[in-house]
């Protein structure tokens, strides 16, 4: 698997360096959503959650914090 797990950047430089933001997964799936993108050609970025991007009422959501990944693609 060739994910790219580089240092945490934002998402306008992620965005600015051609990524495409799809979802948010968990553990669950993301070896399988990494694998069908990788095998449609794609690059894989995974990049932790921001919690400045959860609604007030999840700002305890440790755990989904922990585990939860955004996932970007680009073209390789």
């Amino acid at each position: 698997m060739s994910t790219t797990h580089a240092s945490p950047e934002s998402e306008p430089e992620l965005l600015q360096a051609g990524w495409t933001r799809r979802f948010v997964a968990g553990p669950a799936r993301l070896k399988e959503v990494v694998a069908l993108y990788e095998s449609l050609g794609l690059e894989v970025h995974l990049e932790q959650l921001d919690p400045a991007g959860l609604d007030d009422d999840c700002q305890g959501c440790a755990l989904a914090l922990a585990l939860f990944r955004v996932v970007y693609t680009r073209p390789r």
